[in-house]
């Protein structure tokens, strides 16, 4: 009976931490041509396969390996938990494949790295948006709609 309980308080633990994840928007640099993107470009793009937006190719940028926003973008966009995702990197490596997209230390390094470099591509909550940064609809749908479903964990 314990145990059911346990079991009980814990999977509504974790459903009240996942309900009060913020929202993670995908941003680029103002002034950028990308202003929406679909999952499937969206995904393909973090497993670093060439996605092109106009005539730049898109370059990911992570946030920190084990941070709330990594592991919810990581579930939402790639379906993968932290352990699934160091596998496919390691298997990609193995291969002889591209490496992983940079992870930057903080939002505030995201935030600078996506409004500067060209073709750069990340997410940060949207209390980090800044006028440097350009919000991108994923599969037309921007993060200020309530449908939208890319959160932190």
């Amino acid at each position: 009976m314990i145990k059911h309980i346990l079991t009980l308080a814990l999977c509504l633990a974790a459903s009240i931490a996942h309900a009060d994840g913020k929202k993670l928007v995908v941003v680029v640099a103002r002034g950028s041509s990308l202003t929406n993107i679909s999952r499937v470009d969206l995904k393909r793009c973090f497993e670093r396969d060439p996605v092109s937006s106009g005539d730049k190719q898109l370059v990911p940028f992570n946030a920190s390996s084990g941070s709330p926003e990594r592991i919810g973008f990581d579930r939402a966009v790639l379906g993968m938990d932290a352990g699934e995702v160091g596998r496919f990197w390691v298997d990609r490596k193995v291969r002889g494949q591209s490496d992983a997209p940079r992870a930057l230390p903080s939002a505030a390094y995201v935030v600078k790295v996506v409004a500067k470099f060209p073709g750069a591509i990340g997410y940060v909550t949207q209390d980090q948006l800044t006028p440097e940064l350009q919000p991108v609809k994923v599969e037309g749908v921007a993060y200020t709609d309530p449908s939208y479903s890319i959160t932190s964990e």
